[in-house]
C-alpha cells in the first residue's frame, strides 16, 4: 500500500507538469497565430522532458526496491533546485508569488540522487505555494549554507499559513495531511529520501508567518 501511494504521489508531479504543458500547446495551437509557433515547440520540449522524468521516476523506483540504493554522484545543488523551480513553479507569478534564490556558490556541491532531490523539492515548492494561496504576501525562498566541512543545508521558507504546534511533530508521519485532499505521503517520503542521503530533515514555523522546510546533505570535493 505504501509502495502504492508513493509511485502515485511521485508520478502525479511530472504528469501533472506534462498535462499543463500540453493544455497550453493545445490553446495556442487553436488561436493559430504564427507568432505562438516557437511558444509550442517550447511547451512540447518541456512536456517530452517530464514524461521521460516521468520515466526515470519508475526506474529509480525499481532500482531502489531491487537494490535498496539510490544512484548518488557529485551534483550542482543550484542547477538541481533550478530544475525544479522550473518545474513545480509554472504558473507562480499569475498567483502574484515572489521566488527568491539565495544560492551560495560557496555550497554547491553535493553528493546526491539528482532525481530523488527534485522529487523533495517539487514537493516542498508545490506544498509553499498551497500554503500561500490566501496570504496577502507571497514569497518563496530558497537559501543554502555550509553548515558542516561535509554537509549542506538547504532552506525552503514562504509567508504561507504556517503550522500549529502541535502538528510539526506529526508532519513527517505516512499518510498524515493537514490538506483536504491530500494523501499525507510527499512529507514522509521526502524525509525518507534525505535520511538515505545520509541527511536530515525538519520544520519550523516562522517568527513573522508561514512555514521554513530544512534539509542536509552530504557535500560532494569539489576538486
Amino acid at each position: 500500500g505504501e509502495m502504492a501511494s508513493t509511485l502515485a504521489h511521485e508520478l502525479n508531479q511530472p504528469l501533472a507538469a506534462l498535462a499543463d504543458q500540453l493544455t497550453g500547446s493545445r490553446r495556442l495551437i487553436d488561436r493559430g497565430r504564427p507568432e505562438d509557433q516557437a511558444k509550442v515547440r517550447d511547451a512540447v520540449d518541456k512536456a517530452s522532458a517530464q514524461a521521460l522524468r516521468a520515466g526515470d521516476v519508475i526506474h529509480r523506483m525499481r532500482e531502489f526496491v531491487r537494490r535498496g540504493a539510490s544512484e548518488r554522484a557529485p551534483e550542482s545543488l543550484s542547477k538541481v533546485v533550478e530544475d525544479a523551480a522550473a518545474l513545480a513553479l509554472i504558473g507562480a507569478r499569475e498567483h502574484l508569488v515572489t521566488t527568491r534564490l539565495q544560492l551560495d556558490p560557496a555550497a554547491d556541491a553535493v553528493y546526491a540522487d539528482r532525481v530523488q532531490i527534485q522529487q523533495v523539492l517539487v514537493n516542498l515548492f508545490r506544498n509553499a505555494l498551497e500554503a500561500m494561496a490566501q496570504s496577502p504576501r507571497r514569497e518563496l525562498v530558497v537559501a543554502n549554507t555550509r553548515v558542516a566541512d561535509d554537509m549542506i543545508e538547504v532552506e525552503v521558507s514562504d509567508t504561507g499559513s504556517g503550522f500549529r504546534d502541535d502538528v510539526i511533530p506529526n508532519l513527517f508521519q505516512t499518510f498524515f495531511t493537514t490538506k483536504d485532499t491530500g494523501m499525507g505521503v510527499g512529507l514522509s517520503i521526502s524525509r525518507s529520501i534525505i535520511e538515505a542521503h545520509g541527511g536530515r530533515m525538519w520544520a519550523e514555523s516562522n517568527p513573522s508567518g508561514g512555514a521554513t522546510f530544512r534539509f542536509t546533505l552530504p557535500a560532494a570535493d569539489e576538486n
